[in-house]
């Protein structure tokens, strides 16, 4: 998530698109880009209206996590060109989240405000996949963000960028990093598995071979290098970090109803002042 001209610490830090090609307008709805001190930073998917799904490696240091600092991006092709800006209300980072191994990295992101529906044709939710939906072994996805297309670029794209991607196994997996947890899957492009090196935060879109629903299976993670032979980019794995994302709009939910409740219940009680 840091560019060029900033110290990187990880190799989750890196921006890149590899291969890429230019995106349609409206082709990824639910793209969103996050940006920190009026600066792109991060990638992010809208889940709904009002929450925005992400890396939690994004938010996750000090200087990082005050939501007055970021705003999101949506219905953008160029960047520059938003359909809609929304101010962030909070984020929410899995409370397992391992800044070491960037383990259970996913992040949840509350907007100030829900975008208009007057927009939707614009803007549209991707689905979380259900435990049965799941995307094995050499299904063919798609990443997309506005990351550098390779090691040499200095100027990041202005148009959003897509690529194409296979899903990886596991052990494969295992055997370019060593230590890769259950909640982490890889992709790459090519023969030899390369890293698109990806746009950190940012989608790995799926679509089902039967109804043509698109699927979040993955978050952009972290990786090494960047289109580097045997060294697949790393996703978060959506289906098992889904219980999480349910526990928290279950909370907010309640927690709005309750207050709802709450001055509804005042309105009623409150006496009538008399003059």
């Amino acid at each position: 998530f840091l560019f060029k001209n900033r110290v990187s610490d990880s190799a989750a830090t890196q921006q890149r698109i590899v291969g890429g090609i230019n995106a349609l307008e409206g082709e990824w709805p639910w793209q969103v880009s996050m940006h920190f001190s009026g600066q792109l930073y991060c990638g992010a998917s809208a889940l709904s209206d009002e929450w925005l799904i992400s890396a939690a490696h994004c938010f996750s240091k000090e200087r990082l996590a005050d939501p007055r600092m970021w705003t999101a991006h949506l219905g953008m092709l160029n960047q520059g060109n938003a359909k809609h800006v929304a101010e962030v209300r909070r984020f929410v980072v899995h409370e397992y989240y391992n800044a070491r191994n960037f383990d259970y990295d996913i992040a949840l992101v509350q907007l100030k405000k829900a975008w208009p529906s007057s927009l939707e044709q614009y803007l549209q939710p991707i689905c979380l996949p259900a435990p049965s939906q799941t995307f094995t072994e050499g299904h063919r996805c798609w990443v997309t963000g506005w990351g550098y297309r390779s090691e040499q670029d200095k100027v990041l794209p202005t148009v959003l960028q897509k690529a194409e991607v296979s899903i990886i196994s596991q052990s494969e997996c295992k055997r370019s990093y060593g230590a890769v947890s259950p909640r982490m899957l890889c992709a790459g492009v090519g023969d030899n598995n390369r890293w698109t090196g990806s746009y950190s935060g940012g989608p790995l879109s799926c679509q089902a071979h039967s109804g043509g629903r698109w699927f979040l299976t993955g978050i952009v993670s972290w990786g090494s290098g960047c289109g580097r032979p045997n060294l697949p980019g790393v996703y978060t794995r959506v289906i098992l970090c889904k219980p999480c994302v349910f526990k928290v709009f279950v909370f907010f939910l309640i927690w709005r109803k309750l207050i709802i409740g709450c001055i509804l219940f005042l309105h009623v009680i409150a006496p009538t002042p008399s003059y």
